[in-house]
């Protein structure tokens, strides 16, 4: 967690703000978290010049070979003009290639460049940091426990 993260959290821990029964709820607790996350590894990824979302977006093409720009919209839940405005802007930056399918001449393929790898691996090295960092607070087991719930409770909303 960076500085400006630590001294956010103790500010308000320190506020009287009182959250009422929201502190009770899963979902909100959930977002607090994801915000928190999020936040940080924003911060972390500014030197790199890139954003949570690309870390996401080129892990899938990583893990994924040739996959359909399709298919990615389809798994992110997006628009696929949503999806195409963040697919361009790697493609700019010389991450990722976009070539037409063999299959469907229409649809287009996602492949990882050189950069991209280099540039994962290195945006790896502050996601693991702060899975590392997370990992503190967690008990033996723990993780696997809390991976395993929050899977259940994405699969409720996504049928």
């Amino acid at each position: 967690m960076t500085q400006k993260a630590k001294r956010a959290a103790d500010n308000l821990r320190q506020s009287d703000v009182r959250l009422g029964p929201l502190s009770d709820y899963v979902g909100y607790q959930v977002r607090q978290v994801q915000s928190a996350i999020f936040r940080d590894l924003q911060t972390s990824l500014e030197e790199l010049e890139a954003t949570p979302g690309e870390f996401g977006l080129l892990t899938l093409i990583e893990a994924n070979p040739g996959i359909s720009q399709v298919d990615l919209a389809e798994l992110y839940r997006l628009d696929k003009s949503t999806l195409s405005l963040v697919v361009t802007r790697v493609v700019k930056r010389g991450l990722v290639e976009r070539r037409r399918s063999r299959e469907d001449g229409r649809c287009a393929t996602l492949w990882l460049r050189r950069p991209g790898h280099t540039l994962l691996e290195r945006m790896r090295v502050c996601v693991e940091g702060q899975e590392r960092l997370m990992d503190t607070v967690l008990q033996p087991g723990e993780r696997r426990q809390l991976l395993d719930i929050l899977g259940r409770i994405s699969r409720v909303f996504s049928r």
